[in-house]
């Protein structure tokens, strides 16, 4: 799990990548943030318990105008969302508030956001109010508190209105995760090969796209473009060898639609077997009544 939440922050620490995921996800694909505007913050800070203790977030960015920093901005990456997830998001920003009030800089903002990735979805809640209701704070305590929200995006959730909006690598895993296709993005360059690679892998469990990228990493080294249909032209060339180019893009559909199936079951790791047994898959199938599934020999 460790790995797999490394692997995730590698794409998101690209400027032009998290630069994206805040304009699409916070600003409605206004284009407030680029990797020209904005550079790395600290992703460790530190609080007092018994003892001294740090915290650190996955991946921060500022905001910087006229030599000044106006907002940081977090991304948290979560394989599932705690129950106490806002408590968390408050910390993170309570951590750089603290370092604002023993600072002489001017104060600015802190926005915080969480990207999930499982198909699981669960309703844990998403302000401070909810969590202490739910946790028996009497009403009368609850209208006295200064009410917190966390803004929690599911990848796998995204509407297409929305996923258009993504303009760098990140618009690949998106669209993939909910239309189990590269197809709406074939005339797209590829900019981090290898962590788009890697993220997809860690995602889906899918190791084809990591082998397939290799054979175009020295094209890319060379500084030549590589646009996504040279990529998916390698999948589907891999799949030919393995004679199932035949119905590809409906079993990739109905394999989204297991995925999402199980995830919500919580059956992570039939999910992980699902994409790497093909026998597995069609038990899962006939499980789920997925129709029209061909298992081929």
């Amino acid at each position: 799990m460790a790995e797999k939440d490394i692997t995730e922050k590698v794409l998101m620490s690209y400027a032009d990548v998290f630069a994206d995921c805040i304009n699409a996800l916070v600003y409605g694909g206004k284009q407030r943030l680029s990797a020209e505007n904005t550079q790395p913050a600290p992703t460790e800070s530190f609080y007092q318990g018994k003892k001294p203790h740090n915290q650190l977030c996955d991946v921060s960015r500022y905001l910087v105008e006229q030599g000044c920093i106006v907002a940081q901005y977090i991304i948290e990456n979560e394989t599932q969302p705690r129950e106490r997830q806002i408590l968390r998001n408050i910390s993170y920003q309570g951590g750089v508030y603290r370092h604002q009030l023993e600072s002489s800089v001017p104060v600015y903002a802190v926005i915080d956001i969480v990207i999930a990735w499982t198909g699981r979805t669960n309703r844990i809640p998403q302000s401070l109010s909810d969590l202490l209701g739910k946790n028996g704070v009497p009403a009368e305590e609850l209208r006295l508190i200064d009410d917190i929200r966390v803004k929690i995006y599911r990848m796998n959730n995204l509407c297409p209105d929305i996923r258009k909006r993504f303009v760098s690598d990140i618009g690949f895993v998106a669209d993939y995760l909910n239309e189990g296709s590269f197809e709406r993005r074939s005339d797209q360059k590829i900019i981090h090969l290898e962590a788009l690679c890697d993220m997809m892998e860690a995602v889906t469990g899918d190791r084809r796209f990591r082998e397939e990228a290799e054979k175009l990493l020295d094209k890319q080294q060379g500084e030549e473009k590589i646009m996504m249909c040279e990529y998916i032209n390698l999948l589907e060339a891999r799949g030919e060898k393995r004679g199932e180019k035949k119905g590809e893009k409906k079993g990739e559909a109905k394999l989204t639609l297991l995925l999402a199936k199980l995830y919500e079951l919580g059956r992570d790791d039939e999910a992980k077997l699902a994409v790497q047994d093909m026998e597995v898959r069609a038990r899962l199938y006939q499980e789920f009544s997925i129709a029209n599934y061909i298992h081929d020999k």
